[in-house]
């Protein structure tokens, strides 16, 4: 099996079969037996099987709308509005509940709130892994306006199950929804907009938005600079974490190390953990590469001390801020090593344009790609 033939042939398939219709009937979720609607390419897009920028490249010549293409740019753009607000990520994963009812929270957790539509989606989110993207809308806004459950909470849980978890897009997915993200207009849901996008599929829509909440946040100061490539290297081994994967012109890169450690960050850092399922699935990936990279070997997180040893310089495939980068530098600064990024020179572009709206930042990327 060779993962990055297979994610091609579903992003091809796609494109050659249902992107024309896209723009029309993506937001539709008619259920887990049919799913021709989206491209179902979001777990190779997470990882970088598939490459967000030579997947924008390809649709050039077939995106006439151009919907399908600003669904990518959604994922740049939020990992280059974390990479500018990193203050947001900390403030995240501090997060630690005061006081809210706990047995609603479970109630939630367990799909057993009574609101049908909700139900059903979590036992598709622990089923499948996976949720359609009007769905995780509706899904978040009734956590945080019905059920009155913080935000936070309720990304760790998709990031616990969802095949696609990505630090960036799922954090500000859920920050948006909340209204933090667009000046305080949040996302609310209605049982008019899931009636008509699920086709009538759920019965007992039970939706009480009357008192909205009132969610404060301090404003982000933008970061100073983004990354700088380093050129110069003291390692003799490179770390690359699981939701990086893309080998693309890489090969060099690769031979000059001793050694190749792909990480599978399965039991995350502060307190955050991944299902059985989504470890399963990372594993397969980063199994999959090692056997396309010579010199490499997989490890896991809590084999990073071993790895680390006596080096005093380390090189290190940039994962973004996240959990990934937490654990590299956490294990770092213990042991005094200094870590050398090695970053992709399209993110270092775009990430510059990712520091305010996502609109203005789409009219930049366009105007530099002509598209």
């Amino acid at each position: 099996m060779n993962i990055f033939k297979d994610a091609n042939n579903v992003l091809d398939s796609f494109i050659s079969n249902n992107l024309l219709s896209y723009h029309q009937l993506r937001n539709y979720d008619y259920g887990t037996e049919n799913r021709s609607n989206v491209s179902q390419i979001s777990k190779y897009i997470s990882h970088r099987i598939l490459y967000e920028y030579e997947i924008i490249n390809k649709l050039k010549a077939f995106d006439k709308k151009k919907k399908f293409t600003d669904e990518i740019l959604w994922r740049i753009y939020w990992k280059g509005y974390l990479e500018n607000y990193k203050s947001i990520w900390i403030e995240y994963i501090k997060f630690k509940v005061i006081s809210h009812d706990s047995d609603i929270l479970k109630a939630a957790k367990e799909g057993k709130t009574g609101i049908d539509c909700f139900d059903r989606w979590i036992e598709e989110l622990k089923e499948n892994n996976y949720l359609h993207n009007h769905s995780r809308m509706w899904f978040a806004s009734i956590w945080i306006f019905t059920l009155r459950l913080p935000w936070q909470e309720g990304a760790r849980l998709f990031m616990k199950h969802l095949l696609d978890g990505d630090a960036a897009s799922n954090t500000l997915s859920w920050r948006w929804v909340a209204g933090m993200h667009t000046n305080k207009k949040p996302y609310i849901v209605s049982k008019e907009n899931i009636k008509k996008y699920t086709v009538n599929r759920f019965s007992n829509i039970q939706i009480n938005i009357l008192n909205k909440i009132q969610i404060h946040e301090k404003k982000q100061p933008i970061s100073n600079k983004l990354p700088v490539q380093q050129i110069f290297s003291n390692s003799s081994i490179l770390i690359m974490f699981d939701n990086d994967l893309n080998l693309a012109n890489r090969s060099k890169l690769f031979n000059s190390y001793s050694k190749v450690y792909i990480l599978l960050n399965g039991v995350i850092n502060n307190g955050f953990e991944l299902s059985d399922k989504v470890i399963h699935f990372k594993q397969g990936l980063v199994e999959n590469i090692n056997k396309l990279i010579p010199n490499s070997e997989v490890s896991k997180s809590n084999d990073l001390e071993i790895i680390l040893g006596d080096h005093k310089y380390i090189d290190v495939i940039y994962p973004g801020v996240g959990h990934n980068l937490d654990l590299i530098n956490k294990h770092a600064y213990q042991n005094e090593i200094i870590i050398n990024y090695i970053y992709r020179e399209e993110d270092l572009i775009y990430w510059n344009y990712a520091n305010s709206g996502f609109y203005k930042f789409k009219k930049k990327f366009y105007k530099l790609n002509n598209i």
